[in-house]
C-alpha cells in the first residue's frame, strides 16, 4: 500500500512538472513565432522605406512587439531560476521594444541583460543595440561610452555598424571630418561585406554633399556597392549624383544623368521630377529650344499637376529674365498658377505675375508722360522708384532696379529724389551685389555730397567708421537736453529764493523758445514748445498765453503726441449725448430696483418665525456623494 502511494506521488510530481515545462515552452514559442512574425511586417516596411528614422511601426506590427513583451514577461515571472530561458526572453523584450521605438525601455532591458546575463551569446548584439538606441534618444555621450567595446576590435560581429554609428554620433556633434574618417575607416577594411560597403559609400556621399564637396560625393554615388542598396536609395544617389554636376556647373552631363534615370524602369514613380528636372537643366546648359520641348512634354504629358506648373514656372522665368518679354512671362505664370494653384511654384507665379503686370503699366504710363509736349517730372521719376523697388523686391532682377535708379540720379531735378536713389543704389551694391568696393564708394560719394542728413549718417554707420555726422533731428534733440537740464536745475531750487527760481525757469523758457524757433520741423522743437506752454501753464495770469501755445500745437502738430496732449486739455469739457444719459438713467432706475428688492427678502426672513426656519432636507436624488476612494487599491 505505501508503496503504490509512493509512486503515486512520484506519477503526480512529474505530470506537474511535465505541465510547467509545457507552459514555458508554449510561452516561448508564442514570443518567437510572434517576434518573427512582427520581424517580416518590419521587413516589408523597411523595403518600402530604407531609412527606419523616416517610418514607425504600424499598428499590426507594434501589437505583436507587445505580445512578445507580455509572453516574454510572463516567462520571467514564472521561470525565474531558468537562467538561459529568462536572457532569452530579456533580449526579446529588449529588442520589441528598439523595434518599437521605445529607446529608454529598450535601454533599461539591454542593461538589465549586461548586469545579469553578460556571458551569454547576444551579449555582443546588446552591446551595439544599446549604443544605437542611446543615439535615438538622444544621449549622444554616452552612446559614444557604450560604443567603445563595439568598436575596439573588428573581431565584434558589429564592428562595421559601430563604425557607422560613429560617423552619425560625430555629424551629430558638428564634427563632419570624423565622421568622414570614421566611414572612410571602413572602406579601407577589405572584411566587410559589399553590402556594408554599399551602406558606407552612401553616407561618406551625403556627408561629403553636405560641406559641398561635390567631386568626392559624386565619386562616393557613383560607386559599384551602390547597387546592392534599395530602390529608395539608388534613386537618391542617382539624382544627387547629378546634383553634384548641376553645382559644378556640367550642365550637359547632368542632364545626361537625369535622362538616364528618367528611362530608368525602377524609378518609373518619379518620372515627371526627372523629366522637369532635364528641362531646368537644359535651361541652365543654355540650349533653349531643347529645354523648351522637354517643358512642353511635361506640360502635355502631366497637365493641371504640379509637374505642369513647376513648367510653366521655368518657361516665365526664362522669358522674365532672359529674353525680358514680360507680356509672354505673364502667360506662362498665369499658366502656372492656373495648372494648380496650391503649390509652391503656383505661388511664386502668382506673385510675379501680379509684380509684372503692375510693372508693364507703370512702365505704359511713363513711356506716355515722356510723350507729352510738358512732361509731369515728378509724376515720371516717381513712377520710375517704384519700378525700381519693384525689379529689386518682387522680380530680383538686381541690374534692371540699378538701371532705373542710375536713370532717375543722371536725370532728375529733385535733390530729395536724388539723394534717396543715390542712397539705395549704393545699398544695392552692397547687400545684393556683394561689391563691396563699388559700394563703399558710393556711400563716400553720399557722405560727401549730402552731408548733415539721415543718409550720409547712415552710410557712415554702413562702412563701418565713427558716426560724426550730426542730422537737424540730432542738433535738435541735444539742445533740447541742455534746455531740459536748465529746467531739472530750476526744479530744484529751494522755494524760499524765489527771485533765483523765477530766474532760472525763465533762462529754461529762453532755451526752450530759442529751440523751437530754429527747429520748428523737428520733434525735439515740437516737444519744445510743449514745455513753453508748461512754463505758461506755472502761471495763472497766464492762461491766455497757455491756450494760445496749445492752440498752435492742436493745429500744426495734431499727429503728434504733444499736439494729442493739448487737444486733450483744451478739450476738456465732458459731453454726452441725450441716447447715452437714457442708458445711464435706466441703470439707475434698474439698481433701485434691485436694492427694493433685496432689501423686502431681507425683511421678511427677519420677520419669519422660528418654526419655520427649519433646515431643509436634501433627498436622496439631490444627495452629492464624494468618492475618495482610489479603486487602484481595490484589495479583496
Amino acid at each position: 500500500m505505501f508503496r503504490f502511494r509512493y509512486m503515486a506521488l512520484l506519477l503526480l510530481a512529474f505530470a506537474l512538472e511535465g505541465c510547467t515545462c509545457c507552459a514555458y515552452l508554449n510561452h516561448m514559442f508564442n514570443a518567437e513565432r510572434l517576434y518573427d512574425e512582427a520581424g517580416e511586417l518590419r521587413q516589408a516596411r523597411l523595403d518600402s522605406v530604407p531609412d527606419e528614422t523616416a517610418s514607425s511601426p504600424g499598428l499590426e506590427e507594434r501589437q505583436k512587439y507587445d505580445k512578445v513583451i507580455e509572453k516574454g514577461s510572463r516567462v520571467l515571472e514564472r521561470f525565474p531560476k531558468n537562467r538561459k530561458r529568462t536572457a532569452e526572453a530579456v533580449f526579446l523584450i529588449g529588442e520589441s521594444f528598439r523595434h518599437k521605438g521605445e529607446w529608454g525601455k529598450a535601454i533599461v532591458k539591454y542593461d538589465e541583460y549586461e548586469r545579469y546575463f553578460a556571458d551569454y551569446d547576444s551579449m555582443r548584439a546588446v552591446e551595439y543595440q544599446r549604443a544605437y538606441c542611446l543615439y535615438r534618444n538622444h544621449e549622444y555621450n554616452i552612446s559614444r561610452f557604450a560604443l567603445e567595446p563595439v568598436i575596439e576590435s573588428k573581431n565584434h560581429p558589429y564592428y562595421f555598424q559601430g563604425l557607422n554609428l560613429l560617423s552619425l554620433l560625430d555629424e551629430q556633434a558638428e564634427f563632419p571630418d570624423q565622421a568622414i574618417a570614421a566611414l572612410e575607416a571602413v572602406l579601407a577594411d577589405t572584411a566587410g561585406t559589399p553590402f556594408m560597403r554599399g551602406k558606407a559609400h552612401f553616407r561618406l556621399a551625403g556627408l561629403y554633399f553636405k560641406i559641398e564637396n561635390w567631386a568626392k560625393a559624386r565619386e562616393h554615388y557613383k560607386a559599384k556597392e551602390i547597387d546592392l542598396l534599395s530602390v529608395r536609395e539608388r534613386q537618391t544617389a542617382g539624382e544627387q549624383s547629378a546634383e553634384c554636376l548641376v553645382n559644378q556647373k556640367q550642365f550637359l552631363q547632368a542632364a545626361d544623368e537625369y535622362k538616364a534615370l528618367y528611362k530608368n524602369p525602377d524609378f518609373e514613380q518619379k518620372q515627371p521630377d526627372y523629366l522637369v528636372r532635364l528641362g531646368e537643366v537644359t535651361l541652365l546648359a543654355e540650349h533653349y529650344p531643347d529645354a523648351f520641348i522637354i517643358l512642353r512634354k511635361v506640360n502635355t504629358d502631366y497637365p493641371r499637376t504640379q509637374y505642369a506648373s513647376r513648367s510653366y514656372y521655368n518657361m516665365g522665368d526664362y522669358e522674365q529674365n532672359q529674353t525680358l518679354n514680360y507680356d509672354q512671362a505673364v502667360i506662362y505664370y498665369d499658366s502656372s498658377y492656373s495648372s494648380q494653384n496650391y503649390n509652391e511654384w503656383a505661388k511664386k507665379s502668382r506673385e510675379l505675375s501680379e509684380a509684372l503686370k503692375r510693372l508693364i503699366a507703370m512702365r505704359n504710363r511713363n513711356d506716355s508722360l515722356s510723350k507729352d509736349s510738358i512732361p509731369n517730372v515728378d509724376n515720371f521719376f516717381g513712377t520710375e522708384f517704384q519700378i525700381a523697388e519693384l525689379f529689386l523686391f518682387k522680380l530680383s532682377e538686381v541690374d534692371s532696379a540699378v538701371a532705373r535708379l542710375t536713370n532717375i540720379i543722371e536725370n532728375a531735378t529733385d535733390s530729395a529724389r536724388v539723394m534717396r536713389a543715390t542712397y539705395a543704389r549704393a545699398f544695392i551694391y552692397d547687400e545684393f551685389k556683394g561689391d563691396e568696393d563699388t559700394a563703399e564708394e558710393l556711400y563716400k560719394e553720399i557722405i560727401e555730397k549730402y552731408p548733415g542728413t539721415e543718409y550720409a549718417k547712415q552710410a557712415q554707420v554702413n562702412l563701418g567708421m565713427k558716426v560724426t555726422i550730426k542730422t537737424r533731428d540730432d542738433e535738435a534733440r541735444e539742445r533740447y537736453l541742455q534746455a531740459e537740464s536748465l529746467w531739472t536745475v530750476a526744479s530744484e531750487v529751494p522755494l524760499d529764493q524765489m527771485d533765483l527760481v523765477d530766474s532760472a525757469y525763465a533762462t529754461a523758457f529762453a532755451a526752450f523758445d530759442s529751440l523751437y524757433r530754429d527747429y520748428p520741423d523737428t520733434d525735439a522743437g515740437v516737444q519744445a514748445l510743449y514745455m513753453k506752454a508748461m512754463y505758461f501753464q506755472m502761471d495763472p495770469e497766464r492762461g491766455d498765453s497757455t491756450a494760445m501755445v496749445y492752440n498752435e500745437l492742436r493745429s500744426k502738430y495734431r499727429n503728434t503726441p504733444w499736439g494729442k496732449q493739448a487737444a486733450m486739455v483744451l478739450d476738456h469739457r465732458l459731453s454726452i449725448s441725450e441716447a447715452e444719459l437714457g442708458r445711464l438713467r435706466k441703470r439707475v432706475e434698474q439698481s433701485i430696483e434691485h436694492i427694493e428688492q433685496m432689501s423686502a427678502q431681507y425683511q421678511e426672513s427677519i420677520n419669519k418665525k422660528p418654526e419655520e426656519k427649519k433646515a431643509e432636507v436634501k433627498s436622496k436624488e439631490d444627495e452629492i456623494l464624494e468618492n475618495t476612494y482610489n479603486s487602484m487599491y481595490d484589495f479583496e
